[in-house]
């Protein structure tokens, strides 16, 4: 479900090599224009006149999506881009920046991949 999730919101779509669907699209645009990206100028007596992040409590979650967003339009925008690739566990729903021969996210999911090849390997020649 998880894994379906994130190919609905468009993180798979430029892996499998398809146009990520326009509602995710919107659904980061949205929450990139949440929050303010720039700092904002204040005054305060004790510290003069000063640049401040605007975070008032009722948008802490804007400002947590916000900042998520940026992250994901980073990733899937810049030049890492071309790196990034589902895990190639089966149960997995992650994904990683691939680096040389990696396959996996972690260890875990490597572990458990080899020890399915094992196993199968096993049935196979016991039969």
């Amino acid at each position: 479900m998880v894994k379906a999730a994130a190919r609905s919101c468009g993180l798979g779509a430029p892996i499998e090599g398809r146009p990520a669907p326009a509602g995710a699209i919107d659904a980061v645009d949205d929450a990139l224009t949440r929050a303010p990206a720039s700092a904002l100028l204040r005054w305060d007596p004790g510290l003069g006149l000063h640049r401040a992040a605007s975070h008032p409590t009722a948008q802490i979650v804007d400002h947590a999506l916000a900042t998520l967003a940026a992250g994901a339009a980073d990733l899937l925008t810049g030049p890492d881009a071309a790196r990034l690739t589902a895990c190639g566990s089966i149960p997995c729903n992650r994904y990683l920046l691939r680096h040389g021969r990696r396959h996996w996210c972690s260890v875990r999911c490597g572990d458990r991949a080899r020890a399915a090849r094992a196993c199968a390997r096993r049935n196979r020649t016991g039969r």
